[in-house]
């Protein structure tokens, strides 16, 4: 049986090892522990509805294949004030 690191260096690189010694009968084998990171952020910008208490938000799992999907449904935007230079008078759009 070939570890989580092994399938993964066939397709890229691993960056990050976490392994601990765990002892089985009279032998000590090496166990791999999965990464897994977590982010918490305000990705929400100025929302028109009101947002869920952080107690009652749940983590998502993202990867390539739902990503599009998860960003969606988070509805993030972007709204910037920028200096008008076709009118060149200092107003902002």
């Amino acid at each position: 049986m070939s570890s989580v690191h092994g399938k993964l260096s066939r397709v890229r690189k691993p960056r990050v090892h976490i392994t601990y010694d765990v002892e089985v009968g009279d032998a000590m084998e090496k166990r791999e522990l999965p990464f897994v990171m977590g982010v918490l952020g305000d990705f929400s910008g100025q929302p028109t509805s009101k947002l869920q208490p952080l107690r009652e938000r749940k983590f998502v799992q993202i990867d390539r294949d739902n990503i599009n999907d998860v960003l969606k449904k988070m509805t993030p935007g972007l709204n910037l004030r920028v200096e008008n230079t076709l009118a060149g008078d200092g107003s902002e759009l």
